[in-house]
């Protein structure tokens, strides 16, 4: 058979490799393959959607954020933006998980097999929301113990240094007794290497309470609005687990769902070639 005859034969002259009809693009509603985990999708209709939340999310990460960077590079106040950023990453990673498990399951239901893998879709982004709100819970605690030091400070901020200051002079007269300790049990022959183990430990704690009113929102300064301070640090551990497991699922949807049942072997008279799989439509 002459290609011209071929391609007045083919069910779509456009796509040759196309030997079934429910494979055709024309037969694919993207609402029910996105939002219909009860239906089935053919491999042609698995990639498509596959393809389509892929480059979404990319773009959303990669793509927004070099727009954002050029706007920055030509002077633009892009602090508002990086921050919108953030949360549109978050949201676009949520949508597209959600729907990539509906093609999943669609996917496998039309290949007779058990949908209920697909659930392995859904466990980066359970995952990274477990760690989105237990990193929320430590950093609301944190600002109820900084609320609770800012109102001291306001009411007395004299008094509030001399306490702070007081409390650094004990710490470093514990961690200076500590020292010395040390210093003489190694005189008296004892384990000097443990003896400056819990020197250091007794110190480093003295410092540790220190050093926490050094680091972060101080209480003698107005304090950061919740979203900022509890929200907003959390945001980019849910982005990267998700994106980092995402990576790993890929391997599998491509190189295992999207070539069920059996990599083209015949699994019935309603099931079709493997030619159909083609990545190029």
């Amino acid at each position: 058979m002459s290609d011209a005859t071929a391609s007045q034969t083919a069910l779509d002259p456009d796509r040759p490799w196309i030997v079934n009809e429910e494979e055709l693009p024309s037969r694919m509603s993207w609402l029910d393959t996105l939002f219909n985990p009860a239906g089935k999708s053919p491999k042609l209709h698995f990639t498509r959607a596959w393809t389509a939340l892929f480059f979404t999310g990319l773009f959303a990460w990669v793509g927004v954020g070099f727009i954002i960077s050029v706007l920055g590079v030509a002077g633009a106040d892009t602090a508002g933006l990086s921050v919108f950023h953030g949360y549109l990453i978050a949201v676009v990673l949520a949508i597209t998980s959600i729907c990539s498990y509906v093609i999943h399951t669609r996917r496998l239901n039309h290949a007779r097999k058990i949908s209920l893998r697909a659930i392995i879709v859904l466990v980066p982004l359970a995952l990274a929301t477990v760690a989105f709100m237990g990193g929320m819970a430590g950093k609301a605690a944190e600002y109820d113990e900084l609320y609770a030091a800012r109102a001291e400070f306001l009411e007395d901020p004299a008094a509030w240094r001399e306490a702070k200051l007081e409390e650094q002079r004990e710490q470093q007269a514990e961690a200076e007794k500590a020292r010395q300790e040390a210093e003489a049990a190694k005189e008296n022959g004892e384990d000097g290497e443990n003896a400056g183990e819990n020197s250091g430990q007794r110190g480093g704690q003295g410092r540790g309470g220190q050093g926490n009113w050094n680091q972060g929102p101080s209480a003698e300064n107005p304090l950061p609005s919740k979203e900022s301070f509890i929200v907003r640090p959390n945001l980019g551990a849910f982005n990267s687990i998700i994106v980092a497991m995402n990576t790993l699922i890929m391997i599998w949807s491509l190189l295992w769902v999207a070539r069920v049942p059996n990599f083209g072997k015949s699994d019935g008279p309603d099931l079709y070639d493997e030619r159909s799989a083609s990545p190029y439509a």
